[in-house]
């Protein structure tokens, strides 16, 4: 298990552009857009799959180009933290992480 918390994405808009969002979506997710079309039918959602925070970045940069309105959210506080400022100066909802120690999104 990795000492570093992973990251969920959460998509809260398709925008204008839906298919190259589809697109984009189903190349990071391996999904058919059909499978994307129904993950995305009722939004905001929250992808299945968690990422560390440098792949989890890259996903969000990727969807906000093509059009999506997309956060981060933390694996271990539950805190949403913005993809280009990883440390927020607030104190995490949960004081501690997987092993009992302070969430490493805030240190």
């Amino acid at each position: 298990m990795s000492e570093d918390p992973e990251f969920a994405v959460l998509i809260t808009s398709v925008g204008e552009r839906r298919i190259a969002v589809y697109q984009e979506l189903g190349r990071a997710v391996s999904w058919s857009l059909w499978g994307v079309s129904q993950a995305l039918a009722e939004l905001p959602v929250e992808l299945p799959s968690t990422w560390q925070f440098p792949e989890a970045r890259r996903l969000v940069a990727d969807l906000r180009a093509a059009g999506a309105t997309v956060g981060l959210r933390c694996g271990w506080c539950a805190r949403a933290v913005d993809p280009e400022v990883p440390v927020d100066p607030g104190p995490c909802r949960e004081q501690t992480g997987v092993y009992g120690d302070p969430c490493r999104a805030s240190v």
